[in-house]
Parts: structure tokens; sequence; C-alpha cells
């Protein structure tokens, strides 16, 4: 299944998304693309997560899964 970039917003600026870049979608603004890169912990920083023990998935978007399940 493909993803339509033109149905999702920058998630931190608003404008319309143009890249998925560290799990985000995201404009082609670079001060929106280094907020994603610190957001997620920059390059491996699932992997990061995952060698302190902490899940891989961050503990807010886990939390706004099971609510949206609820």
């Amino acid at each position: 299944m493909a993803i339509n970039l033109s149905d999702h917003k920058c998630q931190f600026c608003g404008k319309e998304c143009t890249n998925i870049v560290y799990a985000a979608f995201t404009c082609d603004d670079p001060e929106c693309i280094e907020k994603a890169r610190l957001e997620r912990g920059g390059p491996g920083g699932h992997q990061k997560r995952k060698a302190e023990g902490k899940p891989i998935i961050p503990d807010d978007l886990l939390e706004q899964d099971l609510k949206s399940k609820n």
C-alpha cells in the first residue's frame, strides 16, 4: 500500500508533507527535518532506546496508540 504524502501535513509546522524523515511526516524545511531527527533520537534512536532497556516505541506514541484503540 502506497502512502500519498499530500494527504498528510508536516508534524512540526503544518505545511503539506513532502517527506517521511526519521519516521515523521515533514515538509522540506531543514528546521522541521532537524526537529524530526531530535524527536526520534537521531539515526538509530530506536536502537539506542532498545540498548537502554526501553521500548523502541516512545511512551507518548504508545499511549496515543492505546487510546485510539479504546
